[in-house]
């Protein structure tokens, strides 16, 4: 059986999968979900800021998991899948230990070296994302409704930004601000994390295969910038149509399809 390992993004943590890692195991796939540190079960470790200093703690995670399930972790190569921020550990951490990655997948990621600033992190889409946000709030304030609390408020800025189909969706914001008000990333951290974003090269001779999944609605992360990773590491660019950032919330299935028309290609080599 396939091991998959999902790594999220910037400030995000195992739990912002919102079902889609079980999702992915009842197709005969074995998945392992980690935080970074300074997020989710780590959110009280500081986050570094190079990537390469996110390994150990990552690693330690995986091998856990692998001998929970019976496994040995040195003759267990994982596919790792990566969106965003997860994208870019996932190429250090396959760089660092090539022998332990059957493939990356990057979702949605970007590099440094490849794309500018102002394509890896669309200010234009926040900025875009707070004015939706903020004439929403207007709306329910005069409707007399109830307001959202300041961790729904975050998290509908984040969903607007991130999402093409779930930003009005209240019991996702609801969701999603529970579990901000349960374990929040500092912001702090935040910006440690930002800073190893920004800082990020991909690695030139990867010996591990890659793949590139982008969405075309990507209003963080301008598509351009998984074009360049595509056509660095020579592979191909799969697209999702009608998505946003956050491809697992948006378009689950067709995400799943590919994962699962990647991991065929990944097992015929």
């Amino acid at each position: 059986m396939t091991t998959l390992v999902l790594l999220r993004g910037l400030m995000r943590d195992s739990r912002h999968w919102y079902g889609f890692d079980q999702y992915l195991a009842q197709q005969a796939v074995d998945v392992i979900t980690v935080d970074l540190p300074g997020n989710g079960t780590l959110v009280n470790q500081p986050s570094p800021t190079d990537l390469q200093e996110y390994c150990d703690p990552v690693w330690q995670q995986i091998d856990n998991a692998l001998i929970t399930r019976g496994k040995l972790p040195k003759q267990t190569k994982v596919v790792l899948v990566g969106v965003s921020m997860g994208g870019m550990l996932a190429l250090t951490l396959a760089a660092q230990k090539p022998a332990r990655v059957r493939r990356v997948v990057l979702i949605n990621s970007s590099a440094a070296n490849l794309s500018p600033w102002y394509y890896r992190f669309q200010l234009w889409g926040l900025v875009m994302s707070l004015c939706v946000v903020s004439v929403r709030a207007i709306k329910t304030y005069w409707s007399k409704r109830e307001l959202p609390n300041k961790n729904q408020w975050f998290e509908a800025i984040v969903l607007t930004l991130t999402s093409q189909h779930f930003s009005k969706r209240a019991e996702v914001v609801e969701a999603w601000g529970m579990l901000r008000s349960q374990c929040r990333t500092s912001l702090a951290n935040g910006l440690h994390q930002l800073y190893a974003c920004a800082r990020f090269h991909c690695p030139v001779l990867l010996p591990v295969p890659v793949s590139v999944i982008v969405a075309n609605q990507d209003k963080l992360a301008h598509p351009k910038c998984s074009e360049k990773l595509a056509v660095f590491y020579q592979t191909q660019l799969h697209k999702i149509d009608d998505c946003g950032h956050d491809a697992s919330l948006d378009k689950p299935q067709q995400l799943q399809q590919l994962l699962t028309t990647i991991l065929n290609v990944s097992l015929e080599r």
